[in-house]
């Protein structure tokens, strides 16, 4: 899966961090990293935490605009609110999600460094 990492900067100066995906199929993931994560990283890590290591069947969580329902093999991701324009629900293995959340709070944590990476593109 195709990723770009880009930093954005505010007129206030404040930085943040955007992954985009080449796929349109994965605007709904996109949405998730930039805002679920980046808003809920502790929570939304113990949760997939818990499901991949078997402590958890399974499990939900709530965002600000987007829900992750968390199951053992698949996890979907989907907005609250009922409209397609907003993009479409994204199906994505548990394991490979759970890898994806652990890479953005890495590339985050480098933006916050100042580390002079960006933009990167990374592929698996």
């Amino acid at each position: 899966m195709k990723r770009n990492y880009i930093v954005k900067v505010t007129k206030n100066s404040r930085k943040f961090l955007l992954v985009k995906f080449d796929s349109s199929s994965c605007q709904s993931l996109s949405s998730f990293l930039n805002s679920e994560v980046h808003n809920f990283y502790p929570h939304i890590y113990k949760e997939l935490e818990a499901v991949v290591t078997g402590q958890k069947e399974a499990s939900e969580f709530g965002g600000n605009i987007l829900n992750i329902d968390i199951g053992k093999e698949e996890t979907e991701l989907y907005y609250q609110m009922d409209d397609e324009s907003l993009g479409k629900p994204c199906f994505i293995p548990t394991n490979e999600l759970y890898k994806l959340v652990l890479e953005w709070k890495e590339m985050e944590d480098k933006m916050y460094r100042g580390e002079d990476i960006f933009p990167l593109t990374l592929e698996d």
